[in-house]
This record gives structure tokens, C-alpha cells and sequence, in this order.
């Protein structure tokens, strides 16, 4: 069965574990931005602190709860495949 990368997908999470993984996110794209240099291949993620670390290991379960797709035996494929298509948008 091929997976439909495309397909849209909803997870659950709290609230408060929501703001907490924007909050990160978007401090981290701050700090990428700030560097100075846009050619840069790798985005800066700060370290997180106990309670922004507890935010994305429960993003982490939500996706797996979600997806069927990261036990796939072509998991890698699929992978590469997204990032393809992300890129590219």
C-alpha cells in the first residue's frame, strides 16, 4: 500500500503543550535567523529545557500514535521522499 504523503493527519496535544512547542520553534527560528547566514544548510534548534523537551517527546507520541507509516519497513524511503516534496514547496 503506498502512503499519501499529502494526506492531512490530526493529532492531539494540549494546549499547553502546543504554546510550548511553538514558543521553542519559533525561538529556535529566531536564533537561525539572527545567525546571519541564509545559505546555511542545517537549522538551529536551541537546547531545550526540561519542560520544552517534555512538549516534543509528546509531539513525538502523538505523530507515532498517528501515523502507521514510521513502522513501514520502506520508513526511509519515505522520509526522503517528504523531504523532497517539502523542499520543493
Amino acid at each position: 500500500m503506498e502512503a499519501n504523503l499529502e494526506e492531512n493527519v490530526t493529532i492531539n496535544l494540549s494546549k499547553g503543550e502546543l504554546l510550548v512547542i511553538f514558543e521553542f520553534l519559533a525561538r529556535s527560528w529566531e536564533q537561525w535567523k539572527a545567525s546571519g547566514d541564509q545559505q546555511v544548510e542545517t537549522f538551529v534548534l536551541a537546547k531545550p529545557d526540561n519542560g520544552e523537551r517534555t512538549a516534543l517527546w509528546s509531539l513525538e507520541c502523538a505523530i507515532e500514535r498517528t501515523m502507521v507509516e514510521v513502522f513501514a519497513p520502506d520508513y526511509s524511503e519515505l522520509i526522503r521522499r517528504a523531504k523532497i516534496n517539502l523542499a520543493s514547496e
